[in-house]
C-alpha cells in the first residue's frame, strides 16, 4: 500500500507525468518487494508563483530550487530501513526521468497503521 503524492511547478520543457508514474509505481514495486496492484502515485501541480523557495516564487519547475515535494504514506510493519530504501527508490526514479537534480526532491513519510486503512471496500488490518 505504497501511496506517493507528488507536487510539483510545471516543467518548462515536455514530460510525460504518465510514463513518469508508470515508471516509478514499477522501480518501487520491484525494488521494494511489493505487489504493483498495491501502489498508488498521485501528481499534482502547483500553480506558477504559487511555491516560495528560499523567499523567492517560481512560475515553472527550476532544475536545482523549488524542490519536488514528495510524501509517502505506506505500513507501520516497515522496518527504517525498508523505508529509507523506499525514499531512495523515489528519489532515484525521479531524478531519472525527470529534468530535476535529485538534490532538490524533498520527501517525507507518515505511517499508516493497522485498522486506519480504508481500501478494496474494507478497513485494512494488519499484525
Amino acid at each position: 500500500m505504497p501511496l506517493l503524492t507528488i507536487k510539483s511547478l510545471p516543467f518548462a520543457q515536455e514530460v510525460n507525468i504518465p510514463v513518469t508514474l508508470g515508471e516509478l509505481s514499477k522501480q518501487l514495486a520491484n525494488k521494494c518487494d511489493i505487489p504493483l496492484n498495491h501502489v498508488m502515485v498521485a501528481w499534482e501541480y502547483l500553480p506558477p508563483n504559487h511555491f516560495a523557495h528560499n523567499g523567492r516564487v517560481a512560475n515553472c519547475q527550476p532544475q536545482n530550487s523549488h524542490p519536488i515535494v514528495v510524501h509517502l504514506v505506506a505500513p507501520n510493519f516497515n522496518t527504517e530501513e525498508q523505508i529509507s530504501e523506499m525514499l531512495e527508490v523515489i528519489a532515484s526514479s525521479l531524478a531519472e526521468q525527470l529534468p530535476i537534480a535529485k538534490s532538490n526532491i524533498f520527501i517525507t513519510f507518515s505511517p499508516a497503521y493497522s485498522d486506519g486503512v480504508y481500501d478494496e471496500g474494507h478497513v485494512v488490518e494488519w499484525e
